[in-house]
């Protein structure tokens, strides 16, 4: 359930106990004038499973570093796992065609896509 929706119904129970005040009903109105926007995490990594570790970071969201790193120079995520818990959703996994031939590897490992919104 998404956080206007659950404004939404904390309005509603507020209503029902006769609690509901203006300054409710406006936070609820401004909340519903902001929209979501959609952030943006490429991570890849040398195996095609959630808890391998990150050999690259690429991150499309307000105000963060795009190269993915924070102050200390290290990547905001170790691992793939370790981004899912912190609410990103993999959109795109990676194409396991690429390591069929070990000979033969391009690109940087296998790349995950993932999206938030905020």
């Amino acid at each position: 359930m998404d956080t206007l929706q659950q404004q939404a119904l904390h309005c509603l129970e507020k209503f029902r106990a006769g609690n509901l005040t203006e300054e409710d009903m406006l936070t609820l109105c401004q909340s519903a004038d902001n929209p979501k926007r959609q952030s943006l995490l490429y991570l890849q990594a040398p195996s095609s499973h959630p808890y391998s570790r990150v050999i690259g970071i690429s991150i499309f969201e307000e105000g963060k570093d795009p190269e993915g790193v924070d102050e200390n120079g290290n990547f905001l995520y170790r691992s793939i796992k370790e981004a899912l818990e912190d609410g990103w959703r993999v959109v795109r996994f990676p194409d396991i065609s690429q390591g069929v031939d070990d000979e033969n590897n391009y690109g940087l490992g296998y790349e995950f896509i993932l999206e938030r919104w905020r």
